[in-house]
């Protein structure tokens, strides 16, 4: 599998649980679509950001940037 195919696998797996989680109502399911949403999005940037996390052709995520959002109780 090539890096395109394991991009587009990725980009599609987001789009699904994206999918997921707009139309569940059950409290797991929504539970399970954040799972897979989170999963595909470290997916993505594992597969955007080859070899150093520094890599110029690459910006990193702007929610896996250091200092980003978080939530706060």
């Amino acid at each position: 599998m090539t890096v395109r195919d394991e991009l587009q696998a990725a980009e599609a797996e987001l789009e699904n649980a994206y999918r997921l989680f707009n139309w569940s109502k059950e409290p797991r399911l929504i539970d399970e679509a954040i799972h897979r949403i989170r999963i595909a999005e470290l997916r993505l940037d594992y597969l955007t950001h080859p070899g150093s996390l520094d890599a110029p052709a690459y910006p990193t995520l702007p929610w896996m940037a250091e200092g980003g959002t978080q939530e706060q109780d």
